[in-house]
């Protein structure tokens, strides 16, 4: 179980992925040498996975952001092992979640614009395996986007 200083440690490390351990120290009140031990507890147990560039898609020319719900025609062990080994493959998805509810799977995708995704709805999902619906959300504005974890309520 994480206890408040490791919640502290997560909580700087979140905010600036490049923060030395000096500062993370500094904001949690420990010594350099204790965080930094802390921090390689937190990723031995695979608490802190690693370290990632924050980048803007917008920025980079993916304006565009969709969500993808995809319903299997089964859910057999070879339908879902060969439907989630495609959309591994494929890097314009960024995130793949299965789910409750009327469809099975939400896919987060980043592109061009409206253009490159009826191109990569006719050519790429609709030849996915085993797929039997696909119902598409475009995302028009963000209101919230926080990657912090909300430990304060564990």
């Amino acid at each position: 179980m994480l206890d408040k200083t490791d919640k502290m440690i997560i909580a700087t490390l979140t905010e600036d992925g490049r923060a030395s351990v000096e500062s993370v120290a500094q904001a949690v009140g420990l010594s350099p040498t204790p965080t930094r031990r802390r921090i390689r507890q937190l990723e031995e147990a695979g608490i802190i996975r690693g370290i990632r560039a924050e980048i803007d898609a917008d920025k980079c020319g993916l304006e565009l952001a969709i969500y993808v719900f995809i319903k299997l025609l089964n859910r057999d062990r070879a339908t879902i092992s060969q439907f989630e080994a495609r959309i591994m493959s494929l890097p314009e998805i960024q995130r793949c979640d299965l789910i409750t509810g009327p469809h099975d799977y939400i896919l987060t995708l980043r592109l061009a614009g409206m253009k490159d995704y009826n191109r990569y709805l006719r050519d790429v999902l609709a030849e996915l395996p085993g797929i039997s619906g696909i119902e598409t959300s475009i995302v028009i504005g963000k209101v919230k986007d926080r990657p912090h974890l909300p430990l304060d309520a564990v």
